[in-house]
């Protein structure tokens, strides 16, 4: 599908910006979540090569698992909450896991993925309306600096170290 990893960070640098800069997550109305690092993940279906492309770190994959929508997913598991966007179409699948996030801005920074379970889905009530999560676009007046490193704690297929540059973090301006 992409002949080397450098249009994909490009590509990948576009959706932080976004995710970063452009706006938050939005909890029953009255809870503001903000990313403030988050980590991709790609997985092509048909790419028999198991190059960089298939990466073994990734959750949502394999024959058989179903397709999330393109507009986008929450997809809670073990190590977090990944955001998806997934082809069914192109056969690839890929998220970005929200490692750090802050309630308002100000407010404290959370470093722990795992807690973002509870903030998103486990204080708030499914009664009347029900749970709602959706983001709202709310562009910083920054110029957004690109910032990435190497994920965290991850090993390749073979067990060495990940060295994909594929972590991108908001920028204290």
């Amino acid at each position: 599908m992409f002949l080397s990893e450098e249009p994909i960070q490009d590509q990948f640098w576009s959706i932080a910006e976004v995710a970063l800069y452009g706006g938050y997550f939005l909890v029953n109305g009255k809870t503001r979540i903000y990313p403030i690092e988050i980590e991709f993940y790609l997985y092509v279906e048909e790419d028999p090569t198991g190059s960089w492309q298939r990466d073994a770190n990734m959750y949502h994959k394999g024959q058989g698992v179903p397709y999330f929508p393109k507009e986008g997913s929450l997809y809670p598991h073990r190590s977090g909450v990944d955001y998806t966007f997934e082809n069914e179409e192109l056969k690839y699948r890929a998220s970005f896991l929200i490692r750090c996030y802050q309630y308002e801005v100000g407010g404290e920074i959370i470093k722990k993925p795992t807690y973002l379970w509870e903030d998103l889905f486990g204080y708030n009530s499914t009664a009347g309306n029900g749970l709602t999560i959706s983001w709202v676009d709310e562009p910083e007046r920054v110029i957004p600096t690109r910032r990435q490193d190497k994920r965290i704690n991850l090993n390749d297929e073979k067990g060495k170290a990940d060295k994909k540059l594929w972590c991108f973090i908001k920028s204290k301006n």
